[in-house]
Order: structure tokens, then sequence, then C-alpha cells
């Protein structure tokens, strides 16, 4: 099977008495969604900012496309960060002085080769409506939708969600999953989703679930909602 990421031995410890991962083994396939399911504790953001290069690990290596990532220098991690690495967080991070569509733009990359199409992405999110409009006239679900268009515009490889749906109601919350499959399926994206929510996980060809620092159970979604009629 094809791997596009993966985590051999990772341990990370915060204190000398404080181990939050114990060893996890993890592969992602390429164009795939992938939830990880846990209790608060259980180390699933950590393992998932370790992955993404946003957190070094005490011990163990992380790849990605079969280079170590965990051995990247600040200048490779930045390149990678910027062309093949997308980030939605439940906090929205939105730069408050400029409109929507600008902070869309600034997902972009230097190529607009390699970017996707600006119109398309708007659109398919629909907020192309709203491009005008400041942070503070969205509300959460509008500002969540843009969020995830400064995340993909650049055509990442690898999408991490950490609890993207967290500050969201139900609504909404489902109206980004759609979309997200949406986006995974139309652009060959590979998602990463962080939640406890087990709505959320139900709609994953994928659930792994971390408790104390390991993975607990790692399963495969024979029928998915999100593929459901």
């Amino acid at each position: 099977m094809a791997t596009i990421l993966s985590a051999e031995k990772i341990v990370k410890r915060f204190h000398e008495n404080e181990t939050v991962l114990n060893g996890v083994d993890l592969s992602i396939s390429p164009n795939s969604f992938n939830v990880i399911l846990g209790a608060s504790g259980s180390g699933k953001t950590t393992l998932l900012n370790i992955m993404s290069g946003l957190l070094k690990p005490t011990s163990g290596k992380v790849f990605y496309n079969g280079s170590e990532l965990t051995a990247f220098n600040p200048s490779q991690m930045a390149d990678l960060k910027r062309n093949d690495i997308g980030h939605i967080f439940q906090s929205y991070l939105l730069l408050p002085n400029l409109t929507a569509g600008e902070n869309i733009r600034i997902g972009m990359t230097t190529s607009r080769e390699t970017s996707l199409p600006f119109d398309e992405i708007t659109e398919m999110l629909g907020i192309d409506d709203i491009l005008h409009k400041f942070p503070s006239q969205l509300s959460g679900g509008q500002q969540q939708r843009v969020s995830v268009a400064r995340a993909i515009i650049k055509n990442p490889k690898v999408l991490f969600c950490d609890e993207a749906t967290g500050a969201l109601d139900e609504e909404n919350s489902r109206r980004v999953i759609k979309l997200l499959h949406s986006i995974k399926q139309r652009y060959g994206v590979t998602v990463v989703f962080i939640t406890h929510n087990l709505r959320i996980a139900d709609t994953a060809e994928r659930i792994i679930t971390m408790k104390d620092g390991l993975v607990h159970q790692d399963r495969s979604n024979k029928a998915p909602l999100a593929r459901k009629k």
C-alpha cells in the first residue's frame, strides 16, 4: 500500500513525568480521509502536530513522501509548509484587518500554476459573495469556510484539521465536513482530521482511535456516511 505520511515509534515528553505519546506507529495513504479519534489527553493533537511538522518529537521519525520530515532544516520545513501542507484549526486565525478574499490569497503559493483556481474554490465553498467583507462581519460558519479556502488554495498534498468544526453548530459542522470530502475527491487531497465527535468519525474511510498515547484501534470504515445517499 502506498504511503504519503508515516510516523515511526513517536515518543513525546513535555516534562520528565509527562509522556504524551508512547511510541506511536502510523501510516497514512494518499488521497484518503482519516479521522484520529480520542478523548482529551489521548495524544491525538500532539500526534497531528508532530506529523505536520509543527512540533518535534522527543524520539522517533516522521516521513513525508519517503523523506524524513523530522530531519528537515528550517528552510526545508518552511518550503514543505508553504507548498505541500495545509492546516485548518478550531480557531479561524483570520487576519482582522484583511477582507475574506485577502485572507484566502495569503494561502496561495508564489506559483499560480500550482495554486487552485481562486474563483472555483470560493464558489465551491459558497463564499464568493462575501469576499469583500472583513472577518468581524462574518458568521462563524463563514469564517471557517474562509479558513478552509485559505488552507486548500495552495493545493496541498495533505490537509491537517485540528477540531476544525469544534466551534461550529451542527448544521455548519456538517457543511464543512461535506466540503472537505468534496475537496478530497475533486483534488486528491489527503485529509487527517482530529476530533472527539463520533458523527464526524463515521464519515471517514479510516478511523484511528488514540488512548493513553498509543493507537488503541485502527479500522477501515467500509460504509462511511459521506458515501451514503
